[in-house]
């Protein structure tokens, strides 16, 4: 595969803890259009966080490892791997799922860049199992960071609803392209690489001749 040296995305999240909104947006928009791809070959990824996404030397973001990944069938529900905090909640209950819990780890990263922290945490998959069905975390007005939008915070609160039926993409990725967080972003230009990225990683390559 093509030589990736900005690193991937655990290793900004923890040396920055949160990005802008200019910086999640343009993060959001690449990941989905990644996804979009996937999903209209009926691949599943199942395994969406920011350890599975690498940036270039320009700051665009790649997804990586398929290893768990599944093509779609309508009973699936055997099929519970994945990493805990970024698993949507039909898989952590062994129900049959769709595209959508995609769209749900996308949702948590998104909040993770937003508010610094997952929505849902535990030390084990139990524990965040019980937090997903005790409570629905969404952003409230009032913890919307300087500098985010509430059509942010809307976008976000959307992807991340535990009951699948109710989250953003659900019907399909057009449901994501026309929310109003997204609905004007230049794809084209980002399809084509014409889009500068606003968070570019400092990239050294150390080159050895033997």
């Amino acid at each position: 595969m093509d030589l990736m040296p900005g690193g991937d995305l655990r290793y900004h999240i923890g040396s920055r803890r949160r990005f802008s909104e200019e910086q999640t947006k343009f993060f959001v928009a690449c990941i989905f259009l990644g996804l979009e791809y996937l999903h209209n070959n009926n691949i599943i990824h199942r395994d969406i966080k920011p350890e599975n996404i690498v940036l270039d030397e320009k700051g665009y973001p790649r997804i990586t490892d398929l290893g768990i990944a599944r093509y779609f069938r309508a009973e699936n529900s055997c099929d519970t791997s994945g990493t805990p905090g970024y698993m949507a909640p039909e898989v952590i209950c062994r129900q049959n799922h769709t595209f959508a819990v995609d769209y749900f780890a996308l949702g948590v990263i998104a909040y993770e860049f937003m508010m610094g922290r997952r929505p849902y945490n535990g030390r084990s998959r139990n524990e965040i199992r019980d937090e997903i069905l005790s409570r629905q975390v969404q952003v409230k007005k009032s913890d919307i960071p300087d500098g985010w939008s509430l059509e942010a915070a809307d976008f976000i609160n959307r992807l991340i609803q535990r009951k699948a039926t109710n989250r953003l993409g659900y019907m399909g990725s057009q449901d994501i392209r026309s929310h109003p967080w997204l609905r004007m972003f230049p794809w084209e230009k980002l399809q084509n690489k014409e889009l500068p990225a606003p968070y570019k990683p400092a990239v050294t390559i150390c080159l050895t001749q033997s």
